[in-house]
């Protein structure tokens, strides 16, 4: 991310004027008033001469360095390298498998170079395409060929007892996400057991959720799913992990999963995670306005401009209804979500388009809304981003500075 040291060209102040704005009820201000919006490109799509935002990074051909099968393919738990060019800032790999969102996974890499990248293919991974996502997570375009996967051979049980596998399906979690965290896991044995899944709070050891599927097949995948709630309540943003343990019928335990942090130079542990309640709102390279683009700058700067280049997408930082969809002279086209399960209300401003979400529909956090535009009274392409309390966006609630939040959320591994 980049700091501007000037603001003359995007002092994109969203503080509206008194000729189109009407007092509002409530004792947050002003409320905008809606004006016509000019014509533009179909919702989602940039408008036309704005290049799409790619990836620098390239993928040229996968390459399985062990646990391999005949002719190139390979296995869970394999050692993949991925070659291509631009690939030091690789932050997690993708295997979308076959079509459809149902059977994608995602792995954190083991080795960066910028030349290639090392990841062990996660458990559960079928045959399909690869691609990596960068540090803005801007996804490069798949592998030329794609990835194929054998089917695992079984573990032959060890003669001091059963053996547990456990893989969740990516390093990170978002809160309200369009698909909650998975784990697979898999007992090797020759009998079925008695399994329990625990999930662990990695910085106190706590067990904060749990799950008991009784008797479990040996050498058959399992999968477990959580949603970011333990008692009724969002949890802590940190690291997870899942733990399973097999039992006998009398109670016994015979295995258990091992959930500990790994060495710097080891693979990450493929049974933890990190849980966040928000994603950052744009995805591709950016930078943070400054002087009249911060919060309380020139002409009462109401939120944080995240400077991008037009066309980059913008996407919820928290899953929500959204209460306001429309266009204004100083906004642009613009959204406001309620927060999911927060007073706090997210306003998303001088989008390029109408949003592809509509005023009272329940979207996801990381669902996209739109792109970055320059519509409204904006010099230079960037999302105006704003936080409310509650009880929210003009009806009563107050802005407050989103930046410790933001610079939050755009922690990169």
């Amino acid at each position: 991310m980049t700091g501007f040291a000037t603001c003359a060209a995007f002092a994109a102040a969203v503080a509206f004027p008194s000729s189109a704005v009407a007092q509002g009820s409530g004792t947050g201000g002003a409320v905008p008033t809606a004006t016509r919006a000019p014509a533009v490109a179909p919702p989602g799509l940039p408008p036309p001469g704005l290049p799409p935002v790619r990836s620098r990074a390239k993928l040229v051909r996968l390459v399985c360095a062990s646990v391999c099968g005949a002719n190139g393919a390979v296995r869970p738990g394999a050692l993949l390298r991925l070659r291509g060019k631009a690939l030091r800032r690789t932050a997690e790999i993708d295997f979308a498998g076959a079509e459809g969102d149902a059977d994608d996974l995602a792995a954190a890499p083991v080795k960066r170079r910028e030349t290639s990248v090392d990841v062990r293919v996660p458990l559960g991974a079928v045959t399909g395409p690869v691609s990596v996502l960068d540090g803005d997570g801007v996804a490069s375009a798949p592998a030329p060929a794609a990835l194929v996967v054998e089917a695992p051979v079984p573990a032959a049980p060890a003669t001091n007892g059963p053996t547990i596998d456990v893989e969740v399906q990516a390093p990170r979690a978002y809160f309200d996400a369009q698909k909650p965290m998975s784990v697979t896991y898999v007992v090797h044995d020759d009998q079925a057991l008695d399994v329990r899944v625990d999930l662990v709070r990695a910085k106190d050891g706590a067990v904060v959720a749990s799950w008991t599927p009784s008797v479990v097949a040996p050498e058959t995948p399992q999968v477990v799913q959580w949603n970011g709630l333990a008692g009724g309540r969002v949890q802590k943003p940190g690291r997870y992990a899942f733990r399973v343990t097999a039992a006998d019928q009398a109670g016994a335990v015979l295995a258990t999963s091992s959930a500990a942090e790994p060495a710097a130079a080891q693979a990450p542990d493929p049974s933890t995670f990190m849980f966040l309640r928000h994603q950052f709102p744009v995805r591709g390279p950016h930078g943070y306005g400054e002087y009249a683009a911060k919060f309380g700058g020139g002409r009462g700067h109401q939120g944080q401009d995240i400077m991008a280049a037009c066309g980059t997408p913008i996407v919820a930082a928290r899953g929500g209804v959204v209460k306001v969809k429309r266009f204004q002279s100083a906004a642009g086209n613009y959204v406001v979500i309620d927060g999911e399960r927060t007073s706090v209300d997210n306003a998303y401003m001088h989008m390029a388009g109408p949003a592809i979400v509509d005023q009272g529909e329940r979207v996801k956090t990381g669902q996209q809304l739109g792109i970055v535009g320059r519509t409204g009274r904006a010099s230079a392409c960037h999302l105006h981003f704003e936080e409310w309390t509650g009880p929210g966006w003009y009806k009563g609630g107050s802005p407050f500075d989103p930046l410790p939040d933001l610079l939050a959320w755009d922690k990169r591994p």
